[in-house]
């Protein structure tokens, strides 16, 4: 079950095939990409090829002990399981420089914006405010005077904590969300899960797989 928080604070509960593709939710551009995972550099890779035989031997052993061992982790299948908590979220009354240094300081690209009663009101990203702030060398330099009430997307798509996480994927990539807010039964926020969340959930689960 997926929830939907509208600016004007209603709570619309609906399955995922309900939700309308047109819906004008916070989205990442579609040119966003992922950061991609480091791997073997080419001079190590030849080092690798141009062991003996006995090292190759051990390191085909060392690898099978690997995938044993992935083969027996628990797989994941629920939101709550990979979910990032406790969630760093701003406040709607905060200027867009303050918020700033909140997302500078945590890295994030997405935060949730919650009510002083811990209400889920919006969604805030970078790209939000670099629309309203110039930056130079890192540093703040010119702002509008502006909130993050008037700037963050009103209308939230949420999940619950039990909702099985390739329809969380699914729903991600259909709406183009990077950020999904997992809520309890009475709306409060328990944890988010981001893209980086599903990548590590099929990174560390070699048996968990994105389709039914």
């Amino acid at each position: 079950m997926f929830h939907l928080f509208t600016i004007d604070g209603k709570r619309i509960d609906m399955p995922l095939e309900r939700i309308d593709r047109n819906l004008k939710v916070g989205r990442i551009r579609k040119n966003y990409r992922a950061r991609k995972y480091a791997g073997v550099e080419d001079r190590e890779a030849e080092e690798i090829s141009g062991r003996e035989g006995e090292d190759a031997g051990y390191g085909r052993e060392a690898y099978r002990t690997a995938v044993r061992g992935d083969s027996m982790r628990e797989r994941v299948y629920q939101a709550r399981e990979i979910m990032s908590a406790p969630v760093v979220s701003v406040d709607p009354g905060i200027t867009a420089v303050e918020a700033w240094g909140r997302f500078d300081e945590h890295g994030f690209r997405n935060m949730p914006v919650l009510s002083e009663e811990g209400a889920l009101v919006g969604i805030l990203s970078d790209r939000d405010l670099l629309k309203q702030l110039i930056i130079t060398d890192g540093k703040v330099v010119d702002a509008r005077d502006i909130t993050v009430r008037d700037i963050m997307t009103g209308d939230v798509i949420a999940t619950g904590p039990t909702t099985d996480i390739r329809r969380v994927a699914r729903a991600m990539l259909e709406q183009h969300l990077g950020l999904m807010p997992v809520i309890d039964e009475g709306g409060g926020l328990l944890g988010v899960v981001t893209r980086s969340d599903i990548l590590h959930a099929i990174i560390r689960h070699p048996g968990f797989s994105l389709w039914a």
